[in-house]
């Protein structure tokens, strides 16, 4: 449970999907899992071992699909966020707020969705998320991963 870049977050329209994959897949050779989160609103390929996660809005409502459209509409495909894992998040989050950062969403996953979603190998924890607005050009999302 360290600190530092957890994973980058592209987002891309739904249908560069099979494109990217192949590309991570064939040409980095990166394995991707796909993930179908339609409460979300959206499809994703994801290795957090790789670093990597691709999300794209394909649904026509979710919890995502406004922010993923909004991204698209005026940046087009690219970095979305970058995931920065952190110990003690609570504070972070506080001296970030302090720091002028907007608070966008706040999600705790729980140990049963880590491992729906497939992001652990084996070991139970929670992750507590905290996504920010644009921040002197900077996106960021900050994780903490806390063992069940």
């Amino acid at each position: 449970n360290g600190r530092g870049v957890h994973h980058v977050v592209w987002c891309v329209r739904a249908e560069s999907l099979p494109r990217v994959k192949a590309f991570w897949e064939g040409v980095i050779g990166v394995p991707l899992e796909e993930l179908d989160l339609p409460e979300l609103g959206l499809k994703v390929l994801i290795s957090w071992h790789g670093g990597v996660e691709i999300m794209a809005p394909a649904y026509p409502t979710g919890l995502m699909v406004e922010a993923a459209n909004a991204f698209l509409a005026s940046r087009g495909e690219g970095v979305y966020t970058v995931v920065y894992e952190v110990r003690g998040i609570e504070g972070v989050v506080s001296s970030f707020t302090a720091a002028g950062g907007k608070l966008l969403f706040r999600e705790t996953i729980t140990p049963d969705e880590v491992d729906e979603r497939g992001l652990s190998d084996g070991a139970r924890f929670s992750i507590l998320q905290a996504g920010f607005d644009d921040h002197a050009g900077m996106r960021i999302c900050l994780q903490e991963q806390v063992p069940e």
